[in-house]
């Protein structure tokens, strides 16, 4: 007689590592289109780097804002889409530890956020400054993206019963 096999047990469903795809998705393509704007406007060969006319002349500074703007947007949803993996994987996952993980996880992003503000203002070199800026709005961004799934894992621990 056939043994049909049984069935493997998934860790995560497919909706959770859908939405886990197209956040790292998004994020990539942050990456990407930063990367790219920094090529264009401080490359050596750059147009953009020896311009002194109006940028409308040579177009590179314009294709800058454009991608950095596309680079803004892509993060953005990033965010968004961190914040939807979290809460899908809340409510389809049962773990009493899950409220003191993420907020242990939301708690070291915002003291990285506080770190980096601070570390920011004290920068000398513009790049440098810069770079720490942008970490730590990104980390704030992410810190606050948890707090939905924070707060729904904890209302899920305390509205379950104690064995």
């Amino acid at each position: 007689m056939p043994r049909s096999t049984p069935a493997r047990l998934r860790s995560v469903d497919r909706t959770t590592a859908s939405f886990a795809v197209l956040t790292l998705a998004a994020f990539g393509l942050a990456t990407t289109a930063r990367a790219a704007v920094e090529w264009a406007t401080a490359g050596l060969g750059s147009p953009a780097r020896y311009v002194s006319a109006p940028p409308s002349d040579w177009g590179a500074p314009d294709a800058a804002n454009a991608i950095a703007a596309f680079g803004a947007c892509s993060a953005g949803a990033g965010v968004i889409l961190f914040g939807v993996t979290l809460v899908l994987a809340v409510r389809r996952h049962d773990a009493r530890r899950l409220p003191y993980v993420l907020g242990f996880c939301t708690l070291a992003m915002v003291i990285g956020a506080v770190v980096a503000g601070f570390a920011a203002a004290e920068q000398t070199d513009y790049g440098a400054a810069v770079g720490l800026v942008i970490l730590r709005t990104a980390l704030a961004g992410l810190a606050a993206a948890s707090l939905p799934a924070l707060v729904l894992a904890a209302l899920r621990t305390h509205a379950r019963p104690a064995l």
